[in-house]
């Protein structure tokens, strides 16, 4: 049964600095946010943010063959509890490295949609559950846009699609990301 509550990474502990001589592999040996680098903190350096589509959304898939991750939110139908589910998962594990950033294309987080109306729907429903979590968390976004070249449909592009259709959807996309 799948559950939108966070359980994927609850056996692990949150990822903190242990210096360079760490032997922890669930450890940042150089990466210390506090310590101060030209007067600024190293997290205010380098300004870090998990993105939805490599860490949640990627099956592990390349040219020459099909997925290799066996992400359990990805089994099954991307439906709006599985979206629900994926989102709080990424909460969970961004959470636990202590960055303060995600990034997303509307797609990653939301249900998968067949039509304008349904694309609308579910990014309403990821954007208010995002606005959730993020306040749960203090895990702020870093960038957000639309996805304009992983589905079939924008085969022959986004914004530059010959066909009227595919581009009067893209722009529906680029508008609600915005």
């Amino acid at each position: 049964v799948m559950s939108t509550q966070p359980t994927y990474f609850a056996e692990i502990a949150p990822i903190t600095y242990k210096g360079p001589d760490s032997t922890d592999e669930l450890s940042y040996r150089f990466y210390d946010k506090d310590r101060l680098v030209l007067g600024k903190r190293m997290e205010d350096h380098l300004r870090f943010a998990v993105c939805f589509w490599h860490t949640f959304s990627w099956p592990g898939s390349d040219v020459f063959g099909g997925g290799t991750f066996n992400r359990p939110w990805l089994a099954g139908a991307m439906d709006s509890k599985a979206a629900a589910w994926k989102r709080a998962e990424g909460f969970d594990f961004i959470k636990k490295l202590g960055v303060p950033f995600y990034a997303f294309h509307d797609v990653d987080v939301m249900a998968v949609a067949a039509n304008a109306a349904e694309h609308t729907q579910y990014l309403a429903e990821a954007v208010d559950d995002l606005e959730r979590l993020q306040g749960e968390t203090g895990i702020k976004l870093l960038w957000g846009t639309a996805n304009l070249f992983s589905n079939p449909r924008f085969m022959s592009g986004g914004a530059t699609n010959p066909d009227p259709e595919v581009f009067a959807f893209g722009a529906l996309q680029v508008r609600q990301a915005l």
